[in-house]
C-alpha cells in the first residue's frame, strides 16, 4: 500500500511538472504594402493587408507625408485643443473594423476627417490593430507592470547591451510602496519573458535596504525611492532617486537625489559610493497637497530622465524635468511651466496634476503624462540637453481639453462647460457628475501610436493615438468585466513589447477584481502597427537622398591624429564616445546639436596608449561604431 501510494505521489509530481511550460504567447503581425499607387479621382482606394496570429480590431490612419518642416506652430481645434509644430499631421481616422486572420482590406474614400477630399500627393497611411476576442495571458505571476495612478516603476527593455533586439525581452524595475509591497519595498527586479509564468525562481531580485520608508516611521524623517532605471549598456547597472521628507521649523520639506548601484542576484544591491548620491548633489522638492508622487527614472538609452511631480497644487508652481548622463552630469533641471494651469476650473477640491509619468522612444522624444491633468505633451529635448534654456521647437504636439479624448472629464454635458478637472471619485465631490480618467501609463510602438492606460471609465482600459496626438479611440480588453467610473475601477496600466521578438504585444495588469494579487501580476494581449505609403507618383530612388553613415577613420592606423567622418539624415543631437578594448569610455569627442549633413571631427590622441579603440557615433535611433588602431 505505502508502495502504491509513492508512485502516485511520483505520477503527480510528474505530471504536475509537464504541465509546467513558458509563456509562448500567440502574436499578431499586420502585413501590408509598402507603397500603394492612388490617383486621387474621387475613386475609393482599397488597402490590402494580412493579419495573422490573431484576429481583432482594425483602425487605419492617414498622415500627411514629408511636410513636417511646413507645419510650423499651428494650433487649431476646439478651444485650440491641438497644437502642432514640426511634424506629420493626421488628416484621417477611420472607424473601427473587426478582422479575422488571413488576407483582408479597408476602403478609404480619399477625404480627410472632416469629408473633404485631401489634395492629391503622398501621403503616409497606418494600421494599428489588437485582440479584442481573447483572454488575457499570464505572463509571470510574480511581476508587476501597472502601478496604478503612481509612477511607472516597471519598464520593458527590448535591446540588449549592444543595441541589438533581444530575444526574450527583460522587465526589469522595482517595487512599488503603493501596491502593498510593504514588505518588499527596495527590492528590484528582472524578469526575462519566455519564462514559466509560475515558476518564482526565474525572477531575479536584489535588495537596496538602506534607509527606506516603512509603514512604522510614517512621522518621523524618512526616505523613499522613486523608480529605477538600468543602464542600457549594462544590465548588473541601476539608477534611482531617493526622496527624503525632513521636519524643519515644523513643516514637512522634501529634498531628493539619485544614486547608482550593482545588482547582486538574491543578495544586497552595492552602492556606488563615488557615484553623486548625497554627498554631491541635493535637488530640492515641493509638497503639494497629496505627497505620494515620488519623482522617478525614465531613459531612452542615452539619458536619464527625472519626472518631478507634486501632486496636485494650485498655489505653487512644480512640473520640473530634469535630465542627468551616466556619467552623473546634470544636463538640465528644467520648470516645465506649461503644465502650471492655476486658472483651470476645478471642482471637488481637485486640481490639475503635475507630470508624473513619461516615455520615449528614441530621437530626444519624450511624451508627457499626467494622472489627473487638462493636457499631455510630446517634447523633443535634443536642444535643451545643449542648452536649457534653449525651448525652439521643443513642443512636437499638445493635446488639451476640447477633443474628448483623454479629457480628465469626459462627459459633454457637465457644467460649467469644459471644467478641467470635475472631482475625483463618487464621494468628496460637490459635483453632480462626479467622474475623471485616470492616466495609469502611457507606452509607444515601433510606428509611433501612443497607447495610454486608463482607469475609473468603465470597461474602457487604454485609448489610443496617432503620432501627432489625435485620438484614435478608446478600447478594452475581451476578459474586462469593471463597469464602475470611480475608486472600485483602478486597472492598474501597463507596457509594451514591440521589437520583432517572439514576444510582442501589450503587457498589462490583471482583470480588475477584489483581490489584490491580479495587480502584482502580468499579464498578455495581441497588437501590432503596420506602415507603408499611398503616392500618385511612381517611386523613384533618390540618387541624393542623404543618409546616416560613419565612414572609417582616417588615417587608419594612426598616431596620433585620426579624423572620423559621418552624416546625418537629420538634424539632431549628436554624441560621439571614444572606447577602449575593454569596452570603457575613454573620451568623449562630441556632445553637441548638430544640422544635417556630412561632418568631421579629429581625434588627438597623445595621451593614449597604443591599441585597438572604438568610435561610436549616436545621433537619434542612429548608431554606429568603427575601429581604429592607434600606434606609437
Amino acid at each position: 500500500m505505502k508502495r502504491l501510494f509513492l508512485i502516485a505521489i511520483g505520477m503527480i509530481v510528474t505530471l504536475t511538472g509537464s504541465l509546467a511550460a513558458d509563456f509562448q504567447p500567440t502574436i499578431m503581425k499586420l502585413t501590408c504594402p509598402s507603397e500603394i499607387e492612388y490617383h486621387f479621382n474621387d475613386k475609393p482606394l482599397t488597402i490590402p493587408f494580412t493579419i495573422s496570429g490573431t484576429p481583432g480590431a482594425v483602425w487605419l490612419v492617414i498622415n500627411t507625408h514629408g511636410q513636417a518642416e511646413n507645419i510650423i506652430d499651428v494650433r487649431n481645434g476646439y478651444l485650440g485643443w491641438h497644437y502642432v509644430n514640426k511634424i506629420d499631421t493626421t488628416v484621417y481616422v477611420s472607424q473601427r473594423f473587426e478582422r479575422d486572420i488571413g488576407e483582408t482590406e479597408i476602403i478609404w474614400d480619399g477625404k480627410n476627417q472632416d469629408g473633404n477630399p485631401v489634395e492629391p500627393g503622398t501621403y503616409d497611411y497606418y494600421l494599428w490593430a489588437y485582440d479584442d476576442k481573447s483572454e488575457r495571458q499570464l505572463a509571470s505571476k510574480d511581476v508587476v507592470i501597472g502601478y496604478l495612478y503612481g509612477a511607472q516603476y516597471a519598464h520593458i527593455y527590448e535591446l540588449g547591451e549592444e543595441s541589438l533586439p533581444l530575444a526574450r525581452p527583460l522587465i526589469i524595475g522595482s517595487v512599488s510602496p503603493y501596491v502593498g509591497f510593504w514588505d518588499k519595498y527596495g527590492t528590484h527586479f528582472k524578469w526575462a519573458l519566455g519564462s514559466d509564468p509560475n515558476d518564482s525562481s526565474m525572477l531575479q531580485t536584489t535588495m537596496c535596504s538602506t534607509n527606506y520608508w516603512t509603514s512604522d516611521n510614517l512621522d518621523i524623517d524618512f526616505v523613499m525611492y522613486g523608480g529605477s532605471v538600468f543602464n542600457p549598456n549594462n544590465y548588473s547597472i541601476f539608477y534611482h532617486t531617493s526622496i527624503k521628507n525632513v521636519v524643519e521649523e515644523g513643516f514637512y520639506k522634501r529634498y531628493s537625489t539619485i544614486f547608482k548601484w550593482e545588482f547582486v542576484t538574491d543578495g544586497e544591491a552595492i552602492l556606488d559610493n563615488e557615484w553623486l548620491g548625497w554627498d554631491e548633489i541635493i535637488f530640492e522638492e515641493k509638497l503639494g497637497l497629496y505627497a505620494d508622487k515620488l519623482s522617478t527614472c525614465y531613459t531612452d538609452r542615452n539619458y536619464i530622465y527625472i519626472a518631478v511631480p507634486v501632486g496636485w497644487s494650485t498655489n505653487q508652481e512644480w512640473n520640473k524635468l530634469r535630465c542627468i548622463s551616466f556619467d552623473g552630469e546634470v544636463l538640465f533641471d528644467k520648470m516645465m511651466h506649461d503644465w502650471y494651469m492655476p486658472d483651470q476650473q476645478y471642482l471637488g477640491g481637485y486640481v490639475n496634476g503635475s507630470i508624473d509619468k513619461l516615455y520615449s522612444r528614441g530621437n530626444n522624444k519624450w511624451f508627457l503624462l499626467g494622472s489627473y491633468c487638462c493636457m499631455h505633451q510630446m517634447i523633443d529635448t535634443s536642444r535643451l540637453i545643449v542648452d536649457p534654456y534653449d525651448e525652439t521647437d521643443m513642443v512636437v504636439f499638445e493635446n488639451r481639453n476640447g477633443d474628448y479624448f483623454l479629457d480628465n472629464c469626459w462627459q459633454e454635458n457637465i457644467e460649467p462647460a469644459w471644467i478641467c478637472i470635475p472631482g475625483i471619485g463618487s464621494t468628496n465631490t460637490v459635483s453632480s457628475f462626479p467622474y475623471s480618467v485616470i492616466r495609469d501609463a502611457i507606452c509607444i510602438d515601433s510606428n509611433n501610436f501612443n497607447i495610454i492606460f486608463l482607469s475609473w471609465f468603465g470597461l474602457t482600459s487604454f485609448g489610443v493615438s496617432t503620432q501627432d496626438g489625435t485620438g484614435i479611440g478608446y478600447m478594452s480588453f475581451a476578459d474586462d468585466t469593471n463597469d464602475k467610473f470611480y475608486e472600485e475601477n483602478y486597472k492598474g496600466g501597463g507596457q509594451l513589447c514591440d521589437s520583432g521578438s517572439n514576444y510582442d504585444g501589450l503587457y498589462i495588469n490583471g482583470i480588475n477584481t477584489s483581490d489584490y494579487q491580479t495587480k502584482k501580476e502580468t499579464y498578455f494581449v495581441a497588437f501590432d502597427s503596420a506602415h507603408g505609403v499611398v503616392t500618385n507618383t511612381v517611386s523613384v530612388e533618390d540618387e541624393n537622398q542623404v543618409t546616416f553613415s560613419v565612414e572609417q577613420n582616417t588615417p587608419n592606423p594612426f598616431n596620433p591624429y585620426t579624423t572620423i567622418e559621418f552624416t546625418l539624415p537629420e538634424s539632431n543631437h549628436v554624441t560621439i564616445d571614444i572606447y577602449n578594448i575593454a569596452g570603457q569610455k575613454v573620451e568623449t569627442l562630441a556632445n553637441d546639436f548638430m544640422e544635417v549633413g556630412k561632418h568631421t571631427v579629429t581625434w588627438g590622441a597623445s595621451g593614449f596608449s597604443a591599441g585597438l579603440y572604438f568610435c561610436t557615433v549616436r545621433s537619434g535611433v542612429y548608431e554606429k561604431t568603427v575601429k581604429m588602431t592607434l600606434l606609437k
